[in-house]
């Protein structure tokens, strides 16, 4: 049990902190001293040199010093108010520029005559605004004339915080109890590299020295790299950690033939190079009493169900039954219903288990899967019940592994009754080879980097909102080739802000008829989804528009259109999933990407490079230097992962690193027991719960 600290003191011991601030912060999750020195500065001011008032520019930060030629109280609504006028001690310049700077106080302070009397020579800062023509500073901050500059940290802005006071109370936190911040890397190691503790690098955040700071420094300073390393350093401990528990005991050994080769031939295509080489990976992983962990990598259409469909027949002819686990019910209705006629020629059983089934659907479900009456079950969250059991679970295929956390696979994972299952993991978001080793931690990693052969790229183009007249006739024209149209908007309903399925619905039903549109999201219940998709596929419907229910997993061959709306507010990953689900059957087809104007850089560039290629990997790489690792899965990694000043696409060399303390900390203390190690697994834990909160909670 580890001893409370300074660092565990309520803010509200902190000078200036009383019962009203302290709740506001709470509010914001600092609820202890040691909570606000990680209320890191999100910028520095720096106050060393003053401006010249004649170089003052509109919108920056400054200090500026000069004589006060005019000052005066005024009214303002019923209060007073106080301004002050300042010049250059040595005359208007010469080259033009500002003469003067106004400084403004809308509520005027108690001394502010007698601190700004006129003739006095006076130093102040804040951020400069022109405002008709004059340089004016509104509330600054007034700065002892005669004392050396001062780096100022400018901390994120908490609602009814004063700036001044949250500054006090961090450095006031900082001063008192700094040092007994605890480390992860042990003293004899810090001491090997050469590196501070984390209370030294939070100090130096904090409190930078003026002597040596550096503003225009584009490369992180060196208390930055320190708290770099000390995250990934958990980073790596936690995945080590990990690794261990997803490790252990006996799975159920599967012979490769003659299953593999019957499996293989059941398809009614032939398997590409890269699939055959993906079921000789996994078919030898299978054959071992070592439980298999494996990600099955590959971009959109490159055939990874086919690939997991060997595998549940390797499974089946062992006698062992397969799990396959989908994120959504109607993901696991469409798996259910492309896996079918493949089923029935392995000789498959296939069952669907999904939230929408009635209470007797799922009573019988359950007895059936206890009997070891289905071979092959198709779900959703609904298979993590704890009523859920097997006969024999040999297989668990978890699809698109970034909607289930590492938590949420490990409750399937331990449920095979003569042994623990193996587990095969997919995704179509392509990953960096370096970076996914890392992401998915206890992996081994088998890729699919090739396409069937006679896939037409999808032709992507951009295009204004504004110009909707092209996008009817591009749905008009999908239309008479005999084709579907998919339209995705960001929103169920429409807003000033973003742009809804229920408006676009009536717009396209408008230009197409009421009885050529459909409209699918999250609302509508299982039966009403799976309605609406057999009638796209059938072409009752020829039109769909929906939310990003739509982006994976999602098969109707015939689709050869598929209109984005707001395509800004996505991310890569999500637009080319989405893509992938036209032109699945070989047909030309369409991406149309619009967009509200203005739009930002980054925006345009992640549309432009949609626009450039449609294979992911380059995609991925694409997306990993314009956003970082953070948002490679269509949510904030970081949120995941609780990295805060490391990047995982910049940063390989700390992360090495980083991965060689972590092994030399396990090689020493696997579990993490020893006392010099108490920080350490104290911080993994918490990084492990809090994890798994945000898992569980989706």
């Amino acid at each position: 049990m580890l001893v409370p600290t300074l660092l565990d003191h309520p803010v509200e011991t902190l000078p200036g902190i009383g019962p009203t601030t302290g709740a506001r912060l709470r509010e914001r999750g600092y609820a202890s001293i040691g909570d606000l020195l990680w209320l890191l500065p999100g910028g520095y001011d720096d106050q060393r040199t003053p401006m010249p008032i004649h170089r003052l520019k509109d919108g920056e930060y400054a200090v500026v010093e000069g004589v006060v030629r005019r000052a005066r109280s005024y009214p303002r609504g019923g209060r007073m108010g106080f301004e002050a006028r300042l010049e250059r001690a040595d005359g208007p310049p010469e080259d033009g520029g500002y003469s003067e700077v106004k400084l403004v106080w809308f509520r005027s302070i108690p001394g502010l005559g007698k601190r700004f009397a006129e003739g006095e020579t006076v130093r102040v800062a804040g951020k400069v605004h022109d405002y008709r023509g004059t340089a004016t500073i509104a509330h600054p901050e007034s700065l002892p004339a005669d004392a050396p500059g001062a780096i100022e940290a400018r901390y994120p802005e908490i609602p009814g915080v004063r700036r001044k006071m949250l500054r006090r109370a961090v450095r006031a936190a900082v001063d008192r109890a700094v040092a007994e911040v605890p480390d992860l890397i042990p003293a004899p190691l810090r001491a090997e590299l050469g590196v501070s503790t984390v209370g030294e690098a939070l100090r130096a955040m904090h409190a930078p020295d003026p002597a040596t700071f550096d503003l225009g420094l584009d490369t992180p300073s060196p208390a930055q790299r320190r708290l770099a390393l000390e995250e990934l350093v958990l980073w790596e401990l936690s995945l080590r950690l990990r690794r261990a528990s997803e490790r252990g005991g006996v799975a159920q050994r599967f012979a490769i033939e003659p299953a593999v080769s019957t499996a293989s031939a059941a398809f009614p295509f032939e398997l590409t190079n890269a699939q055959k080489s993906a079921v000789a990976e996994v078919g030898q992983a299978l054959e071992s009493e070592e439980p298999m962990r494996r990600l099955l990598q590959g971009d959109v259409g490159c055939g990874k169900t086919a690939v997991a469909m060997v595998a549940c027949a390797q499974v089946h002819a062992g006698g062992a039954q397969a799990v396959f686990l989908a994120p959504t019910e109607l993901l696991a209705d469409q798996h259910a219903e492309t896996l079918k006629p493949t089923a029935e020629k392995l000789g498959l059983r296939l069952g669907v288990l999904t939230g929408a089934l009635s209470k007797d659907q799922r009573r019988s479900m359950l007895d059936r899967l206890a009997t070891g009456a289905v071979d092959l079950v198709v779900g959703t969250h609904a298979l993590l019940s704890g009523d859920v059991r097997f006969a024999n679970l040999g297989l668990v295929i978890v699809d698109e592994q970034h909607r289930f956390g590492v938590a949420q696979r490990l409750r399937l994972g331990n449920r095979g009754s003569t042994g623990r299952p193996h587990l095969l993991v997919m995704t179509a978001t392509p990953i960096p080879r370096s970076l996914a080793l890392v992401l998915y931690a206890g992996l081994e990693l088998t890729s699919i980097e090739a396409k069937p052969p006679g896939r037409i790229p999808v032709t992507t183009k951009m295009l204004s909102r504004s110009k909707r007249d092209t996008v009817f006739r591009q749905v008009a024209r999908a239309l008479e080739a005999g084709g579907r149209a998919f339209v995705v908007c960001p929103a169920i309903s429409a807003s000033d802000e973003l742009v809804g399925v229920d408006r676009t619905a009536v717009e396209l039903k408008a230009q197409f008829g009421d009885e050529r549109v459909g409209q699918i999201h999250g609302r509508l219940s299982g039966e009403e989804r799976r309605e609406l998709m057999r009638a796209f596929s059938d072409g009752e419907l020829p039109v769909l528009v929906g939310t990003t229910v739509l982006e994976v997993g999602v098969d109707v061959p015939a689709a050869n259109l598929m209109v984005i709306e707001q395509a800004e507010r996505f991310g890569i990953a999500q637009l080319h999933q989405l893509r992938g689900r036209v032109g699945r059957a070989g047909q030309r087809s369409a991406c149309l990407l619009t967009f509200a104007e203005p739009m930002s850089e980054e925006a345009e560039a992640r549309l432009q490079a949609l626009c450039e290629t449609d294979d992911g990997f380059v995609l991925a790489e694409r997306d990993l230097e314009l956003r970082g690792p953070g948002h490679l899965f269509g949510y904030r990694q970081s949120g995941a992962s609780g990295l805060q000043f490391a990047s995982l696409a910049q940063d390989q060399s700390l992360l090495e690193r980083a991965g060689d303390l972590a092994d030399r900390i396990i090689q020493s203390d696997p579990d993490l027991s020893a006392p010099e190690h108490a920080s350490a697994r104290a911080a993994v834990e918490r990084w492990e719960r809090n994890a798994a909160v945000r898992e569980d909670a989706g």
